[in-house]
């Protein structure tokens, strides 16, 4: 029997009794209780949002109608101050007081009504706040004006829209009903009447801090909107109204909600409510204890469980967890022995077989990086060389004696810049665009020294300027083909640089038309540090220590006719880490 324990997987077992005593459970469960608190709050939900929809919509059209009320009650008391004068006869100061009064009585008596205005056919105006007298020329020629004289006396609702005449405030919407009074008998037009509807009357009966009210049009344009839920902008109400049926539960950017919209059919609006189902507060503690009691259960049953799995497992997981800290306080010596044939057993051999690679890979990093250095340091020797420092600075010298100071400038700063880009910066690794800039420093600083002795040229692609190369890459190979390729030629010669992208990475070239030499020296160049060359070897061995074997240089040669090296490099834009 304990042989069969002991080669029984430890996910087998875990899975086995947690599946069995433990999830599955948990899971019907889970799901039965959710299925009933959803249909629950649902119904809940449905039938508050629908008792609450229909009180404010009594509330909202007894504004309305109100406002109609009060525009009838101004009709008929208009008609009685003016109703029977001639149209040839003016309005006397006592009538025009009248007018006003009758204006600020009505306010008074409807309470919801914000402030009203009548104007006369003959463009007088009159108002029961003379704070909203403004923009008379605006008053006379505006939209709504115009359509009251088109109709035979019937009201017209302008709906939540923000003007500049007739109002308390010209930045704030305003709802307003609009009638032309007409003398009773006749039909004759004594002029029109404006009455602004207090918005915050309606609006406070849309408030509610849970659900989410929206008064519109039928042509879907909102008239007064109280965002309470606060989750759905306009447009995004818009769109849902367009594509959402009415008393439906949705899903609308990872929420649901519940949709259900009244026509008020006697003023073409309807009132949408949008209620948020993941904050609607329903009252579900007897759910909620019922799923705790079962948790602790659960959770006592899993402790009773998790006891008995911890006296097989938690032995060799201790074992393995001090060798790990053994190894990681540097004893890479030490090696495991574990008897069972389980995951651990299975993870303790791993785990010495790693012990002994990170042993080895140890030692390997060490030594790459004691030569990376030595490589490094080389390099930098290279290029801290007096002779090439004292020359440069001759020619300053010889510039400024010939009184070519401008040229004399010109290299001084050539010369800074070629020393501040090469040794300054302690970066290792650099932009091609950056090892660019150094060459060209170089080469220029080379060509005042020499003159006519060689020419340049550098085409590189845009695509790679941005990738990664090690600073110094190649500057060692230029300077060997100017001092053992092109000094020996008896004519101007030729220095070409160029890089693009390849399979392997990217390649950048070096090739010159000087003096050349045979494959097999080529060959050793690359594998010995041969005098006067060891910018070469040393290059190539410090690209493959940073980026690998398969990367580094290839070098072709023929005599008298000149050399090409390539330099293999991967295509980086960073590099994570270096060792």
């Amino acid at each position: 029997m304990k042989k069969i324990q002991k080669r029984i997987l430890i996910k087998q077992k875990l899975l086995f009794i947690n599946a069995v005593v433990a999830i599955l459970p948990v899971l019907v469960f889970a799901i039965f209780i959710n299925q009933i608190y959803e249909d629950v709050v649902h119904k809940r939900i449905r039938q508050n949002v629908q008792d609450t929809t229909a009180v404010i919509v009594d509330r909202i059209t007894k504004v309305l109608k109100d406002a109609e009320n009060c525009s009838n009650y101004l009709t008929v008391n208009i008609n009685r101050i003016i109703g029977t004068k001639s149209k040839t006869k003016e309005i006397s100061l006592a009538e025009q007081k009248s007018i006003t009064n009758e204006l600020y009585v009505a306010k008074i008596v409807f309470d919801e009504i914000e402030s009203i205005a009548f104007i006369n056919v003959d463009n007088d105006v009159y108002v029961s706040d003379y704070t909203t007298l403004i923009n008379l020329d605006a008053i006379l020629e505006s939209e709504q004006l115009e359509k009251l004289k088109e109709t035979s006396g019937a009201s017209i609702w302008f709906y939540s829209e923000a003007r500049d005449f007739l109002v308390k405030d010209v930045t704030e919407s305003v709802l307003t009903l609009g009638k032309k009074v007409v003398q009773i008998n006749t039909g004759e037009t004594l002029g029109y009447i404006f009455l602004n509807v207090d918005i915050g009357v309606i609006e406070s009966n849309l408030d509610n801090q849970l659900i989410n009210y929206q008064l519109i049009y039928e042509d879907k344009s909102i008239v007064s909107s109280i965002a309470s839920a606060g989750h759905i902008n306009k447009d995004d109400l818009a769109y849902l109204i367009e594509t959402t049926e009415n008393n439906q539960i949705y899903k609308f950017n990872g929420r649901k909600y519940y949709m259900y919209y009244y026509d008020i059919l006697d003023y073409d609006s309807r009132l949408i409510s949008i209620t948020d189902i993941n904050e609607f507060n329903v009252e579900a503690n007897d759910i909620l204890y019922m799923g705790l009691a079962i948790a602790i259960v659960v959770i006592f049953i899993e402790i009773l469980l998790s006891n008995y799995l911890s006296r097989i497992i938690t032995v060799p997981l201790l074992k393995l967890k001090t060798g790990a800290e053994e190894i990681a306080g540097g004893n890479m010596r030490l090696r495991l022995n574990f008897k069972s044939h389980d995951e651990i057993g299975k993870l303790g051999s791993s785990f010495n077989y790693m012990a002994e690679q990170v042993q080895e890979l140890l030692v390997k990093v060490n030594y790459e990086a004691k030569k990376r250095r030595e490589y490094e340091l080389s390099l930098l020797q290279e290029q801290v060389k007096p002779h090439f420092l004292y020359n440069s600075l001759d020619i300053v010298i010889k510039l400024l004696d010939m009184n070519r100071s401008k040229e004399a400038k010109k290299t001084v700063r050539r010369l800074v810049d070629y020393y501040r880009n090469s040794l300054s910066d302690s970066n290792e690794i650099i932009s091609v665009s950056q090892e660019i800039d150094i060459v060209i420093d170089y080469l220029e600083l080379q060509k005042i020294r020499y003159n006519d002795l060689f020419t340049y040229e550098i085409s590189v692609d845009n695509e790679i300027l941005h990738m990664l190369i090690p600073k110094l890459t190649l500057q060692p190979l230029i300077e060997n083909s100017i001092y053992h390729g092109i000094k020996y030629k008896d004519e101007q010669g030729l220095i070409r640089i160029s890089g693009k992208k390849s399979k392997e990475g990217m390649v950048l070239t070096v090739e010159d038309n000087g003096a050349g030499m045979n494959q097999d020296y080529c060959d050793r160049l690359l594998q010995y540090k041969l005098d006067g060359h060891f910018g070469i070897f040393s290059v190539n061995h410090r690209i493959k220590l940073l980026f690998g074997g398969e990367y580094g240089m290839v070098v072709k040669s023929e005599v008298k006719k000149g050399t090409r090296i390539d330099i293999i490099l991967p295509a980086k834009e960073s590099m994570d880490r270096l060792a």
